[in-house]
C-alpha cells in the first residue's frame, strides 16, 4: 500500500520539483492576493522548518507567470485572468552566502548570487560593491524587461545568524558588528530601489528589530503576527486531515489505533502558537506519519 501513496514534502523547498513529482503539495496559493492587498514590502519571521523556502519558491513560481505549475491550486484562475502579467523576479536565499570568516568572503558570495540572477534577465552585474550591484540590479531588471521586480529574500538573517551560532561570543565579535554593517547597507538598497520593485516578500526565523539590518528600510510590514496570516506557513490540524488523509490512514492501521486517536496524538505533538492562539503543525511532524516511523507512537 505504501507504494500507492503520493510523495511527501519531505525536505522538498522546490515547488516546482513538488508539483512535477505531484507530491502532496498543501495549497496556501489563496494567500498571494492577501500579501499584496497587505502592502508592497511584506515581511513574515517563521521557526525553521515551517516552509519559508518553498513559499518563497512557489512565490517565484507564480510572478514568473508558471501556469503550468498552479493548476487545480485556488491562485489558478488568477493567473488566468488579461490583468495578470508575469514580471521578472530576484529571489535570493541568504542562507547560501552565510558562513563565512570574513566580510570580504560574504560580499564575493553575494556578488556571485546577483551575478547569476543578472544573467538570467540578460543584464550585466555592475557596481563597486554587493549594496551598489544589489541597487543596480533592480534599475537595469526594469530597464530590460519594461516591469518592475519582485523581489524575494529568503532566509535574510542568516548571514548574522551563523556567526552568532557558531561562537557565542559573537556579541562582542568585529565579525558580527561588521556583517551586520555589510548587510544593513545591502538592505538598504530595497528602500532606495523601491521606484523599481513591484512586491517584496522577505522571510527569516527573527524578528528584523532584533538583528538589526532593516533600521532604515521603515516601510516594511512585519505579518509575522497577524491573525489573518497565522496560516499561512506550516501546517494546520484541518490541513493535516485533508491533504495527508491517505498517509493517516495507512498508519492507524498499523498502528491498530482509529484514525482519530493518531490525529490526537499528533495534535498533542504539534507546536502550539501562542501569540495567535492557532495550532500549526511542522512539516517534522508529518514524518511521523510515514510507516518507518512507528516507534514515535508507541511510546
Amino acid at each position: 500500500m505504501t507504494q500507492d501513496l503520493p510523495v511527501l514534502p519531505l525536505g522538498l523547498a522546490d515547488f516546482e520539483d513538488l508539483r512535477e513529482k505531484q507530491g502532496v503539495y498543501v495549497d496556501k496559493t489563496k494567500y498571494i492576493a492577501d500579501l499584496e492587498n497587505a502592502g508592497k514590502f511584506i515581511f513574515c519571521a517563521r521557526p525553521r522548518r515551517f516552509g519559508k523556502s518553498l513559499t518563497v519558491r512557489t512565490l517565484d513560481a507564480f510572478y514568473s507567470g508558471r501556469q503550468d505549475l498552479f493548476q487545480g491550486l485556488a491562485v489558478e484562475k488568477d493567473m488566468c485572468t488579461p490583468n495578470f502579467v508575469a514580471c521578472p523576479v530576484i529571489r535570493l536565499d541568504m542562507s547560501a552566502v552565510a558562513g563565512s570568516d570574513s566580510t570580504l568572503i560574504l560580499q564575493n558570495r553575494i556578488m556571485r548570487r546577483l551575478g547569476i540572477i543578472a544573467k538570467r534577465h540578460q543584464v550585466s552585474l555592475r557596481g563597486e560593491d554587493c549594496a551598489d550591484a544589489f541597487s543596480c540590479l533592480f534599475q537595469d531588471v526594469h530597464e530590460a524587461s519594461g516591469q518592475k521586480a519582485v523581489l524575494l529574500l529568503d532566509e535574510y538573517d542568516a548571514p548574522v545568524i551563523n556567526i552568532i551560532g557558531r561562537d557565542k561570543r559573537a556579541t562582542d565579535n568585529n565579525l558580527l558588528v561588521d556583517t551586520r554593517i555589510v548587510m544593513q547597507d545591502f538592505y538598504t538598497q530595497i528602500k532606495v530601489e523601491e521606484e523599481h520593485i513591484k512586491f517584496a516578500f522577505i522571510t527569516g526565523v527573527t524578528k528584523f528589530s532584533k538583528i538589526g539590518v532593516f533600521s532604515r528600510l521603515n516601510n516594511l510590514l512585519d505579518i509575522s503576527l497577524f491573525q489573518e496570516f497565522s496560516a499561512f506557513m506550516g501546517y494546520t490540524h484541518e490541513e493535516l486531515k485533508t491533504y495527508f488523509a491517505p498517509f493517516i490512514t495507512h498508519t492507524a492501521i498499523e498502528l491498530k489505533m482509529s484514525e482519530e486517536g493518531l490525529l490526537n496524538k499528533l495534535r498533542l505533538r504539534s507546536i502550539i502558537n501562542d501569540t495567535s492562539n492557532l495550532n500549526i503543525v511542522r512539516l517534522f511532524v508529518i514524518q511521523s506519519v510515514v510507516p518507518l516511523s512507528m516507534e514515535f507512537f508507541r511510546n
